[in-house]
């Protein structure tokens, strides 16, 4: 049996059935965050074209069972550079799908994988930015990004940056829905829109540039969605979808923080509260063709998300 410093690129039913053995294997696309949406779904959409690639995890359990039971995978933590060396063993293109949570952890992440991929001499590596980039946005999130970005130029690898817009999924799941009961909506937006994009469009597009990475070499794609609406007509399309009445009250920041203050553990009050000051500041709003340019088809509008995620949702509970 091989030793523990081999790399592992086994299905993820083998992991599960065996945690502890580690076989070597060679893969051309290697997705981080393979237990994540875009990352899952990356992975789903070149499984069905073909393609070699495996997901990196952290641990297996639980972590696996989005992942198909034929997934290959390799198991690294973003905070082990000897990890991350060796589950970039081999691999010629690496999809860096950001994880969440403090700052300063994203950035040392970040900055790990990088530094551990051009030490490999990686031919290609794909990073999932964001849309809201600017060094003047009060995003708490942008500057960690824009240090991704700077490394990944500065890194000597060929890459290509897919900047994402504001997710439909969290608008719903982290606003929409635990307003429903209430039928208020309050944030402080004031008038700001966004053109939401879905996870799974993302994971297709990122699927397609990864897929091709040479042809998309030193290029930045802004992902969108294919139409700005205001929270007023987010609300209302979600409030029908889920047979709701809903509707949208801006807030101030300060009541805002507040609230968050007392649902949410750091550093999400910040985030968000940041977050929501950018989309005032029409930072969200930008409408762009790169996903229907990379995946041949339109970005799907919000209003047909949340009515697909409603019809989905009502169907498992009947």
């Amino acid at each position: 049996m091989p030793s523990p410093a081999a790399i592992l690129c086994v299905p993820a039913k083998w992991v599960q059935l065996y945690p502890s053995v580690w076989l070597k294997s060679e893969c051309m696309i290697l997705v981080t965050g393979a237990s994540g949406y875009v990352g899952s779904k990356t992975l789903a959409a070149l499984s069905r074209q073909g393609f070699p690639a495996a997901g990196m995890v952290r641990t297996t359990g639980k972590r696996v069972a989005g992942l198909s039971a034929e997934t290959p995978l390799r198991i690294a933590d973003y905070d082990d550079p000897r990890s991350l060396l060796r589950a970039f063993e081999g691999v010629s293109t690496l999809l860096l799908v950001s994880s969440d949570g403090d700052g300063r952890d994203l950035l040392g992440h970040h900055a790990n994988a990088i530094e551990a991929a051009a030490s490999r001499k990686k031919s290609s590596i794909v990073f999932t930015s964001i849309i809201d980039i600017d060094a003047d946005s009060p995003f708490y999130f942008t500057p960690v990004y824009r240090d991704a970005e700077r490394r990944l130029r500065e890194s000597g690898l060929t890459w290509t940056i897919l900047r994402c817009g504001l997710y439909s999924d969290l608008v719903l799941d982290t606003w929409i829905k635990p307003a429903l009961s209430s039928g208020v909506l309050s944030l402080p937006t004031d008038t700001g829109a966004v053109a939401p994009i879905s996870r799974q469009d993302v994971a297709l597009a990122a699927a397609a540039v990864v897929a091709s990475p040479m042809q998309h070499a030193g290029k930045t794609y802004e992902l969108t969605g294919p139409r700005k609406l205001s929270f007023h007509e987010m609300t209302e399309a979600a409030g029908s979808a889920f047979g709701h009445r809903l509707e949208f009250a801006p807030c101030s920041p300060a009541d805002y923080l507040q609230r968050a203050w007392a649902e949410m553990q750091d550093p999400w009050p910040h985030a968000f509260s940041t977050l929501c000051r950018s989309i005032e500041e029409g930072r969200y709003q930008r409408i762009t063709n790169a996903c229907e340019h990379l995946t041949g088809h339109p970005p799907t509008d919000f209003r047909k998300f949340v009515e697909d995620t409603a019809a989905s949702e009502n169907a498992g509970s009947n």
